[in-house]
């Protein structure tokens, strides 16, 4: 916004300040001006005492909603755009090179090459790495909403907002901090994979859910939306054969994969079982419930009839038992944004 509008409509209007406008603007007066010189001397004692009286007040009031206008306006300048800083190459904004000074507006796109990688500081909360070969886009910087669309490559983001204030679309899955460090990576197809190092990551699309703990992973897809979480130490055959039961249903690899999981999981791949309980089939349900049982008691008051009828309430306790984050939590803190997509 061009200062200019502030104190004359004379450069581009700004959308908080206009609405400030029309709001103040009801309490404007359409009585004419008093006509001064055609007041005598005691009125204009009585006009002097009614200034005094009363003008003053009115005028502190006005004053107050001036500052009230410019901390508005400042604000306003200050939570929709974010400082970038080139680390390395040449990285733009839309057609303009980053300098130390540039800032990304909503809206507005950042763009890596081969040989440039840039640094965005999230407000006052944190900052994303953008790697080589990245477009990521800014879609809100209100405060408490940040939210950003990665369109391919990959970020790096080390956020300390307090849990799901800050958020990355992709083309097949949302990710939603739970106040963590994690890096995320985007194909040019669509496929994308989320890693956790710090804390934890809501990531989910359409209703499928997962909640990535520090050292695991979740691969997603257009068609699949988010994949089954693993940790990253797991042995490469429970990987494989975990990616295996969560592409198709109509794979003929798939019950041999889904015998793998189950008879590879590690007490602490306890996490991954529950993930997987309501994506698969009806019939291969039992199979998981048991061996997470196996792993993992169910707590008093959990049936398995209810289990098996994917009853959030008695998967939210099982999840409790697991010892890792108490469900109420995250789900409590993904609610505000989840699910925004841009």
């Amino acid at each position: 916004m061009s200062d200019d509008y502030l104190w004359d409509p004379s450069g581009p209007p700004d959308p908080e300040i206009e609405r400030l406008e029309r709001a103040l603007g009801r309490l404007r007066t359409t009585a004419p001006a008093p006509d001064f010189a055609a007041i005598g001397p005691a009125a204009a004692r009585a006009a002097r005492y009614v200034g005094s009286r009363f003008l003053g007040p009115a005028l502190a009031a006005a004053a107050v909603i001036a500052l009230m206008v410019g901390a508005a306006w400042q604000s306003t300048r200050t939570t929709t755009s974010w400082h970038v800083a080139r680390v390395s190459g040449t990285p733009r904004i839309g057609a303009r090179g980053v300098s130390d000074a540039s800032r990304l507006a909503i809206g507005e796109t950042l763009a890596t090459d081969a040989s440039s990688t840039a640094r965005v500081e999230v407000s006052t909360v944190g900052e994303v790495t953008i790697a080589e070969n990245t477009r990521v886009r800014l879609v809100d910087a209100r405060d408490a909403h940040y939210q950003l669309a990665l369109e391919r490559g990959s970020l790096h983001a080390v956020i300390t907002a307090p849990p799901g204030q800050f958020v990355v679309n992709t083309p097949s899955a949302t990710a939603t901090d739970l106040g963590c460090v994690y890096t995320l990576r985007v194909e040019e197809d669509g496929t994308g994979l989320l890693s956790v190092a710090a804390g934890w990551v809501a990531f989910e699309d359409t209703g499928r859910e997962s909640f990535v703990p520090a050292g695991a992973s979740s691969r997603t897809s257009p068609h699949n939306g988010p994949g089954t979480p693993s940790y990253d130490d797991a042995d490469a055959a429970f990987q494989q054969a975990l990616q295996i039961v969560d592409a198709e249903r109509s794979d003929a690899r798939r019950p041999d994969a889904l015998r793998t999981v189950v008879t590879r999981a590690r007490g602490r791949d306890a996490m991954t079982l529950w993930h997987l309980i309501p994506r698969v089939s009806a019939a291969e349900r039992s199979t998981v419930v048991d061996a997470l049982a196996a792993r993992v008691a169910m707590p008093r008051g959990v049936t398995r009839d209810a289990v098996m009828r994917l009853d959030r309430d008695a998967l939210d306790r099982w999840w409790d038992a697991l010892g890792l984050l108490d469900a109420g939590w995250w789900r409590k803190w993904k609610q505000p944004i989840a699910g925004l997509r841009n």
